[in-house]
Formats: structure tokens, sequence, C-alpha cells
């Protein structure tokens, strides 16, 4: 087998994972497709063995284990068993694909510490925190997108800035633009970067709709593109804070 024909059995593989945990996440996974398709996965990675170096064939090994569940056909599987099964070998196929050359591991751009928050956006970044570790960039872009709507709307409400019933991104930003004393902005390259940003929030939405795991979708963002999405959310979100605190 060729270093290319490997990586894209590895990169299909993972996508199959995150279809998984995105109908896990779900409620709608069942027991028996889960562990049909892990157990697959498992057999498929322990033949790629002589294919890798010493260390990632023992890694393989190590991660399969000796026994194997009986699924119950039919049953819904909890958020928490789908995801306790799978984020192990996600993480395992992420550093297999890396040790062949498949793809740079970007690093987050660390989130801000927020002045401006609640309970929500508090429960939200730290959903994403543990979901960029456990089981890759892809399935946290739902939480960071979490996070942006939270802030602007909590923003909108300390400073009694009215909005639309269920606002997009883009609308609060509008209002939050039109009505903060924050955005007095006198600089007209800064400004025309501020207008950028819409855009930026306009895409956003159908990324996140059709693109993580918000929703059962088959075509998920690949980690380095959701890694972009939350290193972008993540800029945004620290140029806001310093503005609107001071």
């Amino acid at each position: 087998m060729t270093n290319k024909e490997l990586l894209e059995k590895l990169n299909s593989q993972l996508k199959e994972i995150n279809e998984l945990l995105s109908l896990g996440d779900l409620g709608l996974l069942k027991s028996d497709e889960l562990y049909a398709t892990k157990h697959r996965i498992e057999d498929e990675l322990n033949s790629f063995r002589p294919f890798f170096e010493k260390i990632e064939a023992l890694k393989i090994e190590k991660a399969i284990p000796k026994w194997r569940n009986v699924p119950k056909s039919g049953i819904f599987v909890q958020v928490s068993e789908s995801n306790n099964q799978l984020s192990g070998l996600h993480i395992l196929i992420q550093e297999l694909i890396n040790s062949k050359g498949g793809s740079e591991q970007i690093e987050p751009v660390k989130p801000p510490e927020l002045k401006i928050t609640g309970s929500t956006i508090n429960q939200a970044v730290n959903d994403s925190k543990i979901l960029i570790t456990t089981q890759g960039a892809t399935s946290a872009v739902d939480r960071v997108h979490t996070v942006l709507h939270g802030y602007l709307k909590k923003v909108c409400d300390e400073e009694k800035i009215s909005y639309p019933a269920d606002p997009t991104l883009n609308q609060l930003l509008k209002e939050i633009k039109a009505h903060h004393k924050a955005f007095d902005i006198k600089n007209e390259n800064i400004d025309q970067v501020l207008k950028s940003m819409a855009n930026i929030f306009d895409k956003l939405n159908p990324i996140r709709n059709s693109s993580s795991i918000a929703h059962p979708n088959s075509d998920l963002l690949d980690q380095d593109e959701a890694m972009l999405i939350i290193n972008t959310v993540n800029t945004i979100l620290a140029y806001l804070d310093a503005k609107f605190s001071k």
C-alpha cells in the first residue's frame, strides 16, 4: 500500500467517526451501527500496522481491545457512550495521519478570558476546549459558534441594545456597530476590517449548519478548516472583548 493510499483510508475512517459522533450528539446513533463501524475500523487499523514505525504500530495494538461489546440491536446509545467509544479512536487516527505527513496539527489560538460572560457562554467555552482535545476541531465548531452568538447577545443586553427575535451573528453585530459607544471608529482602514468581519460572520452560520456536528451532516469540515474557524472566532472575540471592556 502506498503512503497516499494509506492516508486516503485513514482520512475516510476519520470522516466515518465524525459522522457517528454527530449522530451520537443528537441522540440518533444506534448501538449496532456504532459497534459495527468501530469494530471494522479497528480491524482495518490492525491490518495497517506493518505500514507504520514501531511506536505507531504499538499505539494501534494498545488501542484495540482484546474483547468487544455486543451491540444491542435497534437501541439508541447515550452521548456519553458514543464519545467514550470513539474519541480515543479519533485521536489515534489523527496521530497516525500526522505521522505520515498527512496534516500538520494546527494549534488553536488561545481563547480569550472574556470579561463579558454568562452561564451559557462559560459552558460553551468549556465544551469547546474539551472537544478540541478529545475529538478534534471539527467537533468544536458548533460550540465556538455558540460562544460568539451568546457573547454578542450578552453585549446587547448589557448595553440595552435591541435586536430581532432569534438573531443571526450579523444582525447582532450590525446593531452593536450602530449603537455601542465602543464602535466610534475613526480609522477608515479599521472600519473596512470590521466590514470584512461582517462577511466572516455571514459565512459562520451556514458552516455551522451544513458542515459541523450541530446537525447530522455527512460533509463535515476537515480538521484544518475547522481549526481555521475556531482560531478566527477566538481572534474576533479577543478584539471585541478588549473594545467592550474599556
